[in-house]
C-alpha cells in the first residue's frame, strides 16, 4: 500500500475519534438544571415573612363622678372607697372645699391597703443593744386623732337662718350619736356621718333634707339664744368642745 493512502486513512480515523469523543461528553453532561423553586426556597420564604402584629389593647376609661347639689369631696371619697388625698391629687384640686354642681371628678383606682406590719429588730445573742433601740410598731390612724370643733354660729334666734358649723382639723371621725346641747336642755343628736380631715358640717335648726355637708334639726322654732353656751359631746358623753354664741 502506498504511503499516501495510509496517511488518508489515519486522518479519517482521527476525525471519527474526535466526533465520538464529543458525543460522549455531551451525553454525560445531561440537561441543564431548571430554575424552578425548590422546597428549600419555599421554607426560606416562609421564614423571612413578617408575623402578623397583634392588636393593641384598648386603654380602659377612668371612672368619673358628676357633682350634684349638696355633695362634698369627703362624701364622694367615702362613697367610692378612696382616700380624700387620692381624690384631690387625681383632680388637681386647689381648694377641696369648693365644688360646683355638674363638675366631673375623676375617681382614682382602688389603692393598695396600707400594711400595719412593722418589723421589730431583735438583738442578736451576745450583742449589747439596749431595749430602747428596738423599733416599736406605731399605731396607724387615717390622719392622726380627731379634732372636731364648733367653728361658727349664724342667724342665732332666727329659725330660717339659724345654724352651727363644725370643722374637723384632725383624723377621720364618725359623728353618729354625738350631740350638740344647750344649757336650757335643747339637744341635737347626730346621725351616722363620717367627717373627714378638713371636712365641715353645718347643723340647721329648720326642716330640710340631710346631706353629707348639711344636717337639719326639723324644729319649728329657734334652738339657740345669744350668749348661750353650746356643748359638743361624743357618743360616750365626753365633752369635745364648747362654744359661746355671739350676741
Amino acid at each position: 500500500m502506498q504511503p499516501r493512502t495510509l496517511g488518508m486513512i489515519a486522518v479519517v480515523a482521527l476525525v471519527l475519534a474526535g466526533v465520538l469523543l464529543g458525543i460522549t461528553l455531551v451525553w454525560r453532561r445531561g440537561p441543564e438544571p431548571s430554575d424552578s423553586v425548590t422546597p428549600t426556597s419555599i421554607v426560606e420564604l416562609e421564614a423571612t415573612s413578617s408575623p402578623t402584629p397583634e392588636p393593641s389593647p384598648i386603654p380602659s376609661q377612668p371612672m368619673t363622678y358628676t357633682v350634684e347639689s349638696g355633695d362634698t369631696l369627703s362624701a364622694v371619697a367615702q362613697e367610692h372607697n378612696v382616700s380624700l388625698e387620692a381624690l384631690i391629687s387625681a383632680n388637681d384640686l386647689a381648694d377641696p372645699d369648693v365644688l360646683q354642681v355638674g363638675q366631673v371628678l375623676v375617681i382614682p383606682e382602688d389603692e393598695e391597703p396600707i400594711s400595719a406590719d412593722v418589723s421589730v429588730q431583735t438583738p442578736e445573742p451576745g450583742s449589747s443593744a439596749d431595749a430602747e433601740d428596738l423599733l416599736i410598731p406605731p399605731t396607724l390612724t387615717p390622719a392622726g386623732p380627731s379634732l372636731v370643733e364648733i367653728s361658727e354660729a349664724v342667724g342665732v334666734g332666727t329659725l330660717e337662718s339659724e345654724s352651727i358649723s363644725l370643722g374637723n382639723q384632725g383624723g377621720m371621725v364618725n359623728l353618729e350619736a354625738w350631740t350638740l346641747s344647750s344649757a336650757a336642755g335643747e339637744q341635737f343628736v347626730f346621725p351616722a356621718l363620717t367627717l373627714f380631715p378638713e371636712g365641715q358640717v353645718k347643723v340647721h335648726s329648720k326642716t330640710g333634707e340631710d346631706t353629707p355637708r348639711d344636717l337639719y334639726w326639723g324644729r319649728t322654732e329657734p334652738a339657740w339664744q345669744e350668749g348661750e353656751l353650746v356643748t359638743l359631746r361624743d357618743a360616750d358623753g365626753n365633752v369635745v368642745d364648747t362654744y359661746i354664741l355671739p350676741e
